[in-house]
């Protein structure tokens, strides 16, 4: 034996005693005495033998493989228990949301012909507990959906893939009707023919129940919108407004034509006639929609006429939609206008009476007094109208005042008011306008009238107008003050002989 083999045995020694130091955990070696080395003509020699040294050697670490693999195997064994926990887990989860979701899961292997239902299936069909006691789904189906059936999973058998299906079935435990929804997709083999299907099952009966119990509630709606004397429309709203329903009264009041369409194509835009209501009315779908809204609102063919319209958000058909019903007060409106034009006009001229002419100089004062422009008002006076009356009779002398009212109106801007305050009393509210400005007004009503021929019983008459003219001085001056500061500056024209205007400027001065 050469030296290299006698210090590859050394080696090999020491090796197999470290892993018995690792082995034992750091205790004694496995032999007690240290191996020494004698060289004997030159050649090295132990004092064990070398074979028995490599076979203690290998046999340490083949232990040292052993417990490692057990280590290992422990391990692995823990992890698969953790997993196998976890799996149990989601099996028993799974299960509980298929029961509360009545659902169950099946599949049918056709190379074997078996067929297996789990237990949420079976409960979901109204089956008993044996697997073999049913083979044949389709001996379950109600007679009036085998074919609907048949067709929705025959392209799936042809062609692989899944479908879906509602249908009712006759349940064998208890002989009733049960809707559910199959739910499949089949696995074709190499020849391309079905080997493998499997889905889920759900029972659907209290949904199927609920739709039905929306369609009959949604229909008999429908009867009683129908029925409705006024328009209805439902509009959706989930993007442009674009109408969904509209009752027969829809087409009457508009002037639609059923025949041609016109109800497709009719927008919420093209009902209104101002814009500005149309706005308004848009604004309020964020606010639930809005109640007696009166509007100006137009037909199919142009005619315009005031609706009162009512709103309200709502679900229809899946989609956020307003519920709309529209009145045609037209008729109300008219009455209401002729009311308040009665209530604000004088019935012999026309103009506006004693109680509207003061609340518009008040309410155009406070304007001036805010915005600081000037503002005046003219008080006339027809003069000696009593002779009028007495001359020629009180139809000549309402004659008179509706003429004087003409002229007067002739001589304003589009902006001035006048109104008829008393019997022959006037007062016109000058906007904007100076006392000078008032008086140029005044003198232009008081020639206009002067030379105006009034026919009377007999031939024809001329008369004359007394006029006041006061303007606003103080930012704290009442209309009533004012007023009484034309009446004042009217006397003095009386007074001065009539047929004149005199304008009130703290001291009344008669002009011409």
């Amino acid at each position: 034996m050469n030296k290299g083999s006698h210090l590859i045995t050394l080696l090999s020694t020491w090796l197999g005693r470290l892993c018995c130091l690792v082995a034992a955990g750091g205790g004694k070696y496995a032999f007690a005495e240290p191996v020494e080395l004698v060289f004997q003509g030159g050649q090295p020699t132990s004092t064990y033998d070398d074979w028995f040294s490599l076979f203690v050697w290998a046999l340490v670490c083949l232990i040292c493989v052993v417990v490692v693999s057990i280590g290992v195997i422990i391990r692995q064994k823990s992890t698969l228990d953790k997993t196998i926990r976890e799996l149990s887990g989601l099996e028993e989860g799974l299960q509980e949301a298929q029961s509360i979701a009545q659902m169950g899961s099946w599949s049918r292997d056709f190379e074997h012909g078996t067929t297996f239902w789990s237990k949420e299936a079976r409960m979901v069909l109204g089956l008993g507990d044996d697997q073999e006691a049913f083979k044949h789904y389709e001996t379950l189906l109600h007679p009036d959906d085998i074919e609907g059936m048949m067709e929705a999973v025959a392209a799936a058998y042809h062609q692989g893939g899944g479908y879906i299906h509602e249908h009712r079935i006759i349940s064998p435990l208890d002989n009733k009707e049960r809707w559910v929804r199959l739910a499949g997709k089949v696995f074709l083999g190499e020849e391309e023919s079905p080997v493998r299907e499997t889905g889920t099952v759900q029972d659907v009966t209290l949904r199927r129940a609920a739709e039905l119990a929306l369609r009959q509630s949604e229909e008999k709606l429908r009867s009683i919108l129908e029925a409705a004397p006024y328009p209805i429309m439902i509009f959706d709203i989930s993007s442009a407004p674009s109408l969904l329903y509209a009752n027969q009264s829809t087409y009457y009041l508009f002037e639609l034509d059923q025949d041609e369409g016109d109800l497709n194509n009719i927008d919420l835009h093209s009902l209104w006639v101002d814009e500005d209501a149309h706005v308004e009315f848009t604004d309020s779908f964020s606010e639930g929609g809005v109640t007696n809204l009166e509007v100006l609102m137009k037909t199919n063919k142009g005619k315009v006429f005031w609706g009162m319209l009512s709103s309200t958000s709502m679900d229809f058909q899946g989609n956020p939609a307003l519920f709309i019903s529209v009145l045609d007060i037209t008729d109300r409106k008219l009455i209401q206008e002729e009311l308040e034009r009665l209530a604000t006009t004088d019935t012999l001229t026309g103009l506006l009476n004693r109680r509207s002419i003061f609340e518009t100089a008040n309410k155009e004062i406070r304007r001036a007094i805010r915005y600081q422009y000037p503002f005046t008002i003219i008080m006339l006076d027809i003069d000696h109208f009593k002779r009028v009356n007495d001359t020629y009779g009180h139809a000549t002398g309402d004659r008179v005042i509706q003429l004087f009212a003409e002229v007067c109106l002739s001589c304003l801007r589009e902006e001035d008011s006048l109104g008829r305050v008393g019997g022959e009393e006037f007062v016109a509210v000058l906007v904007s306008s100076t006392s000078e400005g008032g008086r140029v007004v005044a003198e232009r009503m008081r020639e206009a009238w002067e030379a105006t021929e009034v026919e009377v019983p007999g031939g024809v008459d001329r008369f004359t107008v007394s006029i006041g003219v006061s303007e606003l001085i103080v930012s704290n001056e009442s209309f009533d003050v004012l007023l009484e500061r034309a009446d004042r500056a009217l006397y003095v024209s009386k007074s001065a002989g009539r047929n004149r205007v005199t304008i009130d400027a703290g001291a009344a001065t008669p002009v011409n």
